[in-house]
């Protein structure tokens, strides 16, 4: 089914979706256009996959490029990635060669001059504005942590980020210093109705569960995140191997692979190997919107143990289901986990081991934690929201003809 705003009534009400037509009529006939790196795998695409029919929905004519890439172009931009979240790495004058010629192949063949504004989504596509005769307004959207960057990696994209007319970030902590162009806050989004995050009977999710070999009556423990060495998945099995020893339960790892993260493949197989040594822990790689609700829905409790984070949205997707979450204090997860309100922010491995102990081992916790959950995300964290935002952003860039 299409996503169309009228769907969102019964959950947001009639005059929010009213509200959001009415803040879209000046953008009527407006053409925007998104890039991004892939179509499936990580948050970015899932976004783009509803928002992009939503803001057509309400009038305002938007498209939604994927960029081509070789082997060389996605492993140089994850090295982007991880050294502007913080790792060493440098930007040599092969990479930058492989970049640019990429770059420069993208905006031959996606003809973006012809549009009124043009959203560019994290680092791989970011250099493409060089390709054009700037008319459009140009606004970057980064997804990631870029609070502590890599400042070689960073000092050689400002000059093509001083290029756009705008940035968005998810968050404060990301603002990027010494940029002389506005910076706007907009927290990405889940979609309530989306097959991963439509209400589902809890019954239904067991037996989900149960065809993967999960014990339904066995409690889970949880981390739904793509393979990446900044979700610390082997973290989450190390405090898995503590909490057992206290409290019977399982631990189900799930995630995929982004077609641009050529990491992934190692990151799994390192975790498939720590696996083999431990009782009652189950990977799942498959890509299933609808296992991953039955998991969220029936965990008693779901990790994300990033170290670093542009937003994890997975946070949302588990405490929309209401169930609480524990997570690190980085990026995006302290604006969805409030402590000791939605879930635990953990400190440290010792820490995640104590709060899990106490979520397992008191149900009435557990159900207040998960209410709130809920209504955190469905005030802040929903697509509609996220329309609304950007709806506003447009505005600013898009004076009436």
């Amino acid at each position: 089914m299409i996503p169309k705003l009228s769907h969102y009534r019964k959950i947001i009400g009639s005059e929010a979706v009213e509200q959001i037509r009415e803040k879209a009529e000046p953008l009527e006939g407006k053409h925007v256009v998104h890039v991004n790196a892939t179509s499936t795998g990580g948050g970015v695409a899932e976004i783009l996959n509803n928002l992009v029919f939503l803001m057509n929905d309400v009038g305002i004519t938007t498209g939604w490029r994927v960029i081509l890439g070789s082997h060389s172009f996605f492993k140089v931009t994850k090295g982007m990635h991880n050294a502007l979240q913080g790792n060493k790495w440098r930007m040599t004058n092969s990479r930058k060669r492989i970049y640019e010629e990429y770059c420069e192949r993208n905006s031959m063949i996606n003809h973006l001059g012809e549009h009124d504004l043009v959203v560019i989504h994290d680092p791989q596509p970011l250099g493409m504005i060089k390709g054009y005769e700037k008319k459009a307004k140009w606004i970057w959207r980064c997804h990631i942590d870029i609070s502590s960057p890599n400042m070689d990696v960073l000092g050689y994209l400002l000059p093509l980020i001083k290029k756009y007319d705008g940035v968005i970030i998810s968050s404060r902590k990301f603002r990027i210093k010494y940029l002389r162009r506005p910076q706007s806050i907009i927290p990405p989004s889940i979609d309530p109705l989306s097959q991963k995050n439509k209400k589902l009977d809890l019954a239904k999710a067991k037996r989900l569960l149960s065809k993967k070999g999960i014990d339904p009556d066995k409690p889970i423990l949880c981390q739904i995140s793509r393979f990446d060495p900044w979700k610390d998945h082997l973290g989450v099995v190390r405090m898995y191997q503590k909490i057992k020893e206290k409290h019977d339960c399982q631990l189900v790892l799930m995630g995929d692979m982004a077609g641009d993260d050529p990491q992934g493949p190692i990151i799994y197989h390192q975790i498939k190997q720590k696996s083999e040594e431990l009782k009652d822990l189950t990977i799942i790689t498959e890509k299933n919107d609808l296992l991953v609700n039955a998991l969220q829905t029936a965990s008693a409790c779901v990790f994300q143990n990033s170290i670093k984070e542009g937003f994890a949205l997975t946070v949302s997707e588990a405490l929309w289901k209401n169930t609480p979450v524990l997570g690190t204090d980085v990026g995006g997860i302290p604006l969805q986990i409030k402590n000791n309100k939605t879930g635990f922010i953990i400190r440290n491995r010792k820490d995640g081991v104590k709060k899990a102990l106490m979520i397992l081992e008191n149900e009435k916790m557990r159900e207040r934690l998960g209410r709130a959950g809920h209504e955190h995300v469905k005030k802040n964290f929903l697509i509609t929201s996220h329309l609304y935002n950007y709806i506003n952003l447009f505005n600013r860039f898009l004076k009436p003809d």
